[in-house]
């Protein structure tokens, strides 16, 4: 009659039964806040193509971000763009792995369990082929993402999280977008379209405001102050 927390990972099966996948105590800090690994790995072993999955706090240029090692099930593919989109429903933002490794198996110990140690070493980088902006507003993305993320180009194929990027960033750019072009772009819509070129198509029903229009503001107002003046 009485339950005990046992700080024990586990998931109910097809059988009713009780499947031990590891433990819940690694717990790490990031940007001030206080990350449960476990719950992240739970999120993701949630989903209907994840087989294994394990979640690790890798040091980074811009400080310590979260990268996810996963493995699918038999004959399954895992989109990481789809899956860390899924994730941002569930997960608060700064949860949501900026980086996904697929694999076909998470390295084991002797004793079965995951061995972060022998996960395989990462690099900040595009995955795909870089492709030059094209027109103006990708054009602008960016450069704001350059100057935020620290990076010399960005393709309009690359992914925001996976140069690099992170929730607080993220925020940066933003503020960023909202301050040079007027458009107020929600943090979810960096995980539902982490790519430039999707992000950019996202930008006009969040209020773009191309450098013309604020060119034009610009001269309204310096014409306003000089009538002010006079």
């Amino acid at each position: 009659g009485r339950l005990y927390r046992t700080g024990d990972l586990v998931r109910w099966n097809a059988q009713g039964q009780l499947e031990y996948l590891g433990r819940l105590d690694h717990q790490v800090k990031i940007r001030g806040l206080r990350i449960e690994l476990g719950e992240i790995e739970a999120a993701l072993l949630a989903q209907p193509e994840v087989r294994e999955a394990v979640v690790v706090a890798l040091q980074g240029a811009a400080g310590p971000r979260l990268v996810a090692y996963v493995a699918p099930h038999a004959g399954q593919a895992i989109d990481a763009a789809v899956l860390r989109e899924r994730l941002g429903r569930t997960l608060a933002d700064y949860m949501v792995p900026g980086q996904m490794v697929v694999l076909d198996a998470l390295p084991l110990n002797a004793n079965g369990k995951v061995d972060r140690k022998a996960l395989p070493a990462i690099e900040v980088a595009s995955a795909t082929a870089y492709e030059a902006p094209r027109g103006e507003v990708e054009s602008a993305l960016a450069a704001i993402w350059t100057e935020v993320l620290g990076v010399e180009r960005v393709g309009r194929h690359d992914s925001f999280f996976e140069l690099g990027g992170h929730s607080l960033m993220a925020v940066q750019a933003g503020a960023q977008l909202a301050s040079r072009y007027g458009c107020e772009v929600p943090i979810r819509v960096f995980f539902e379209a982490a790519t430039l070129a999707a992000f950019a198509a996202r930008l006009p029903e969040h209020g773009w405001q191309g450098s013309g229009a604020r060119s034009g503001r610009l001269a309204q107002m310096d014409l306003l102050m000089n009538e002010f003046e006079v």
